[in-house]
């Protein structure tokens, strides 16, 4: 007996009514062509076997209908200058000769502009961009493109700014990929099923991302996160900062936010999703110890609560200019103990408590661990259910189904409409025999 596929089956309910060349460019990146389209109001209707899709015209970037030129006129008025040979095209009513070559040529522009993008999806094809800092590499749609290339411009100006570095004359542009969609990320990127975006940190020193269209938001949180690992690199290219370190900096300026009327990038927001995890511990007891963290001995909350106390240094002004310097201070002192680890130096957990407790004059870690934790109780706040979300996804990709779950339920209790949401949790329930659960978030989803 022939298996067939779920791609296939949808195939054969949801292929194209009509044989059709009609086509669309959504401002998201995603291209729709051999399908019939019609224009209504204020949206275009996909037609296909099962049904109709309507895409709201504020997501679509260009629409190519064929042979959608005729014009049926309304009233007493339009009748006369179409008896004179007349035809309404872009507020004007023009002779019908002069609409057609205009409409031959858009259309012939159109189709152009659709084939060159499409064209540009395929990493074969791919578009390099040469900047002073940058050599970008991306399938992306343009426009998509350029907005996230000026941010990381932004980004990167901001951070040797605020740290006054320098970048090492044999540093560089560095190469960066973009890729439009997850499946090319995994396949020219070489990386494993769960991995969201990296920094090569030998030679030859890359970036990786993809453009998740679905949270664009998300998007430039990796992206942040993973510029940063190489910004910090530029301190000392011979340097390999810890895990602990590494990672809660990383988060801390992973949730950077421009701000395009004051023009201006701010630093230190919150990450909802890891500060979720973080208030789950809470709940449950589970507090983290400060020294274990400085130690380099929680791993997978260095993200969580590793990246809290870097919020709490870094927003506390009594003590974020000294840590800063011991930040530094780490790749470049003197009277710091480094080992060797890969051809590269680093600071071991023990020597990092010992360099933090002297940098920073620390003689009580119960008092500034209490501090900590006050910091976080005071000025760190859930505004959304975006926090559940992200710390489900967390859960989800570290292999902690249980938390997932939940993370899940909270999000769509809290009233979360993000349809990823809906399919994520109901493909992790249908693999546990809730079919009936999994297939009602399946309709949601879709709604």
């Amino acid at each position: 007996m022939k298996t067939t596929t779920l791609a296939a089956v949808l195939l054969l309910i949801c292929g194209p009514w009509l044989s059709a060349q009609d086509s669309m460019i959504m401002k998201d990146g995603r291209f729709i062509d051999g399908v019939k389209i019609r224009e209504g109001k204020d949206h275009y209707a996909i037609v296909y076997k099962a049904g109709e899709v309507k895409v709201p015209k504020s997501m679509v970037k260009e629409c190519f209908i064929e042979g959608a030129s005729g014009f049926v006129p309304r009233n007493d008025k339009e009748r006369e200058y179409v008896k004179k040979g007349l035809v309404p095209y872009r507020g004007r009513w023009i002779k019908k000769k002069r609409r057609d070559a205009m409409i031959a040529r858009e259309k012939k522009k159109r189709e152009e502009n659709y084939r060159r993008i499409k064209s540009h999806s395929e990493w074969r094809n791919r578009y390099i961009d040469k900047g002073k800092q940058f050599v970008f590499e991306y399938t992306l749609d343009p426009d998509i493109f350029k907005s996230l290339a000026d941010l990381m411009n932004t980004y990167y100006k901001v951070f040797m700014k605020d740290w006054k570095l320098t970048k090492p004359k044999n540093a560089g542009a560095l190469k960066v990929c973009f890729y439009h969609d997850y499946p090319t990320f995994l396949q020219v990127g070489g990386v494993g099923q769960g991995v969201q975006g990296y920094y090569r940190f030998v030679e030859p020193r890359e970036l990786n991302f993809y453009y998740n269209r679905l949270d664009p938001e998300y998007t430039i949180e990796v992206m942040f996160h993973e510029a940063n690992h190489y910004l910090t690199h530029l301190i000392d290219l011979d340097f390999h900062y810890p895990h602990n370190i590494n990672e809660a900096m990383a988060e801390y300026y992973g949730a950077s936010k421009w701000d395009p009327k004051k023009k201006k990038m701010k630093v230190g927001g919150i990450l909802e999703g890891r500060l979720t995890e973080v208030m789950t511990d809470i709940e449950g007891g589970e507090m983290v110890k400060l020294e274990d963290y400085l130690m380099n001995k929680l791993g997978y909350k260095d993200y969580t609560w590793g990246w809290t106390f870097v919020h709490f240094m870094m927003q506390t002004p009594k003590y974020s200019r000294k840590f800063k310097k011991f930040f530094l201070g780490l790749a470049r002192d003197k009277d710091v103990k480094r080992t060797s680890a890969g051809g590269r130096r680093t600071v071991t957990g023990k020597d990092f408590l010992a360099a933090f407790k002297k940098k920073m004059k620390v003689k009580n870690l119960e008092k500034l661990e209490k501090e900590w934790y006050a910091h976080i109780k005071q000025n760190m706040k859930l505004t959304s259910h975006r926090g559940y979300e992200q710390a489900a996804r967390a859960a989800l990709s570290t292999g902690r189904r249980i938390r997932a779950k939940r993370f899940y339920k909270l999000a769509i209790e809290a009233g979360s409409v993000n349809p990823a949401v809906y399919l994520q949790y109901a493909d992790m329930i249908a693999s546990r025999g809730e079919t009936d659960e999994a297939l009602a978030l399946v309709e949601k989803a879709i709604s």
